[in-house]
């Protein structure tokens, strides 16, 4: 028996995912691929993923990414020096990093006899997940409140946190969530020590959260008293 192409199993499964979303406001792009939904000035974003070791017959993987995104906060960006490229994304994460404890989640829809339970169940995943996220931006300023004081699903790195509540709240807010995020480092004494010099870069970079919270401290001109 032939078996059936990898990348064609793979979008075949995205296009039904993002269908059975379609009565709560979702539209597929191919070219994505992904399933998107916008509310006024939100965005909210449906990736998926494949691999490039699929196999026909034995293994086709897909993964389930999550995004939000608001053009206001680009603005933002570029108006007030955030220390990275300017971007619309607010958050998201893989679909198992929504979840606590973190973990990478994926699926196997290689299987013709077992695939529609497997795409019913990434379906379902979503449903209880990735939904209730997205909801939780229906009021921003609440969630920042939140976001400001305890660690929230889609805002994995404390940066991200950061820079939410300061573009929601304003300054007072964004030193108390460094301070949230400072205070569980292993070691706040990184965060310091690379905060005080002045001669190190403000951008942020592949590194640890208290390398990346210290330039934002230094960029942003707060948690300088930490």
């Amino acid at each position: 028996m032939d078996r059936e192409p990898p990348r064609q199993v793979f979008l075949d499964a995205c296009c039904e995912i993002s269908s059975r979303l379609k009565p709560v406001g979702f539209r597929f792009a191919k070219s994505g691929p992904h399933a998107s939904r916008r509310a006024g000035d939100w965005t909210f974003r449906i990736s998926f993923q494949s691999n490039y070791l699929n196999v026909g017959g034995e293994y086709v993987e897909l993964v389930v990414h999550v995004s939000v995104h608001n053009k206001a906060i680009r603005e933002w960006d570029e108006r007030n020096g955030w220390p990275a490229n300017a971007s619309d994304w607010v958050a998201g994460g893989q679909l198992g990093n929504l979840l606590t404890p973190y973990h990478w989640r994926t699926w196997s829809i290689a299987n013709p006899l077992t695939r529609q339970a497997e795409i019913t169940n990434i379906v379902a995943n979503i449903q209880a997940t990735v939904l209730p996220v997205f909801e939780r931006f229906g009021t921003p300023r609440e969630l920042a409140e939140q976001v400001a004081e305890t660690e929230i699903p889609g805002f994995m790195l404390p940066e991200h946190a950061v820079r939410f509540v300061f573009w929601q709240l304003g300054r007072v807010a964004a030193e108390n969530c460094m301070s949230y995020w400072v205070a569980r480092l292993p070691s706040p004494d990184i965060f310091r020590s690379e905060r005080d010099v002045p001669t190190l870069p403000d951008r942020l970079a592949l590194g640890s959260d208290a390398n990346n919270l210290a330039r934002v401290a230094r960029a942003m001109k707060i948690g300088l008293s930490l």
